[in-house]
């Protein structure tokens, strides 16, 4: 369950993310979305909702179960309408969890829309994610690189440097290949070109003194067209005095994760042996899950039992090449209590607002973070290790039902969320009452009946009824609302014997009925009575 910045991921991906590892790093929180009816709940998240036509974007799943991540090796079906994942080219791949995350490559043809789902089941319990990816137009959809070999080099140059990929075109003179290290650029040798492989000798950078530094290559091809196709290679090569089987670290993603360990981390760097790599925190050795030439992925070790110095601590992260022996620099990893919820302050707002700021209490809050109260996103004012105050957003009723649901915390650059306490926006409690009208009765003949109704919460009032027919209506202030009388129902009923014509008569009582925007309502009974003037029927001719 952890998220990638996207700056970052797209450092660690660029170099031959065309071809989309199946084992792809976590991706970070971009963008995404997800529903679900019932307790098991999948959210979906992207690297870059707005890839480039021809690359590939990193899709992550975090499956919940009652707010708790569901079981390792729990099934995670994705599909999608556009393009294909990278594990199988097919729209259709199936990836099990590890911490509640799921983690897959979407591969885009073209530019076109892709709408991707997510689906999971557990316990008989089925959860679903839905996201959007914008494929853009590109006119970079040819020659991508893959690998790099070797990964290091020394700084006095003359290394043999094969980059493999696919679609390169041109000859050595029309291509161009350059190493920048700290803020120096230079041209390599280009020996070689094939479709499939461009071998070059690294250029000198005798100015260098640190062990390892890390190198940005620029491979340009066709250098004789109007328009060259460029090729960015941040994490492909690094120059140092260290030998050329030293691994390199240049990020660690994300750089914090729970005591509990199992923290899905991505190492960023250079010269990772694809076999024979190990990777410790501290002293204590992480699961490795996967290795390529610039990334590794592992799960990080918990900071207790063997790592118990580890414990809401700072450790170092270094990459050990078995082979060789040699291990990395080191980045900082810190270990952080789990995130929990211990209280919500108030636990109930009007669903009409205005909102006051809410105040949730806890441990483990690490910013940025996202919450959700009953279902709906909060607006985030300010995030410490213990408190996070939020402002709750517009909540849409359709009945008069109070909304309720739990309070649920995720911290994005880690992932680790919490969910529970109890979260109630208030609808009932603010329904309309009516208590009278004035006046009660009238004769309407004229059309121009005026009633004042009395009572309470009736700002939010939207429709007034008399026996079922629609009234023109103002309302005064929460208490008060003048309403016309509509009269265009009936015809004069006529005079009883003896009355004469033109004298008032009851016509009928009606309910007075309001409706809030909530759907709330509220009846006065028989509220007003309707008089008309009677009339005399025509003498019959003998």
């Amino acid at each position: 369950m952890r998220r990638i910045a996207i700056a970052l991921i797209l450092v660690a991906i660029i170099a031959g993310m065309y071809a989309c590892s199946a084992d792809a790093p976590t991706a970070p929180r971009g963008g995404g979305g997800g529903t679900s009816s019932s307790a098991l709940t999948v959210v979906l998240f992207t690297s870059n909702a707005n890839p480039p036509a021809g690359t590939c974007t990193l899709i992550e799943a975090i499956v919940s179960l009652n707010g708790s991540p569901v079981p390792d090796g729990t099934s995670v079906a994705f599909s999608t309408d556009f393009g294909s994942f990278s594990q199988n080219g097919l729209p259709l791949v199936s990836v099990v969890t590890t911490g509640g995350t799921a983690v897959t490559a979407l591969c885009g043809p073209a530019a076109g829309t892709a709408h991707v789902k997510g689906t999971s089941t557990v316990s008989g319990k089925t959860g679903t994610g839905t996201l959007t990816i914008n494929f853009q137009p590109s006119s970079s959809t040819g020659p991508f690189v893959a690998s790099c070999s070797p990964s290091f080099g020394p700084k006095e140059g003359g290394t043999t440097l094969t980059l493999s990929g696919g679609r390169f075109f041109g000859s050595v003179s029309t291509t161009r290949v350059q190493f920048t290290a700290n803020g120096i650029t230079r041209d390599a040798i280009v020996s070689s070109v094939s479709a499939n492989q461009i071998v070059v000798q690294t250029p000198a950078f005798p100015e260098l003194n640190a062990p390892t530094t890390p190198t940005s290559i620029s491979l340009t091809l066709g250098t004789n067209l109007p328009t060259p196709t460029v090729l960015s290679l941040p994490n492909c090569f690094a120059f140092g005095t260290a030998g050329t089987g030293t691994p390199t670290i240049t990020a660690i993603l994300p750089a914090s994760g729970t005591n509990e360990g199992n923290t899905r981390v991505t190492i960023v760097g250079s010269g990772f042996p694809t076999t024979g790599a190990q990777v410790f925190f501290g002293s204590v050795e992480a699961t490795v899950v996967s290795v390529t030439f610039n990334q590794i992925v592992v799960l990080s070790p918990p900071a207790f039992g063997a790592g118990q110095g580890n414990l809401n601590q700072p450790v170092q992260v270094t990459v050990k090449n078995i082979a060789s022996g040699a291990v990395s620099n080191g980045v900082t990893f810190t270990y952080t209590p789990a995130l929990r919820l211990t209280s919500v302050s108030p636990s109930e707002v009007p669903s009409n607002g205005p909102f006051p700021q809410v105040t949730i209490f806890g441990q483990g809050f690490q910013a940025p973070v996202a919450v959700v109260l009953a279902g709906r996103p909060a607006q985030i004012v300010s995030v410490s290790a213990t408190e996070v105050i939020v402002v709750p957003t517009g909540v849409l009723v359709t009945d008069c039902t109070d909304v309720s649901g739990p309070v649920s915390v995720t911290n994005v650059n880690s992932g680790d969320s919490a969910s529970g306490l109890s979260f109630l926006y208030l609808v009932k409690t603010f329904a309309p009452a009516l208590t009278f009208s004035e006046p009660a009765s009238g004769d309407v003949s004229a059309g121009t009946v005026t009633v004042t109704l009395h009572g309470v919460n009736l700002s939010h009032v939207t429709k007034v009824t008399f026996g079922g027919r629609a009234a023109a209506f103002s309302i005064v202030d929460d208490f008060t609302i003048t309403a016309t009388v509509p009269n265009d129902f009936a015809t004069p009923p006529q005079c009883p014997t003896g009355v004469p014509a033109g004298t008032e008569t009851k016509v009928e009582d009606v309910d007075i009925v309001v409706t809030s925007q909530t759907g709330c309502t509220s009846t006065l009974a028989k509220g007003f009575t309707y008089f008309l003037p009677c009339t005399v029927p025509p003498t019959p001719t003998p």
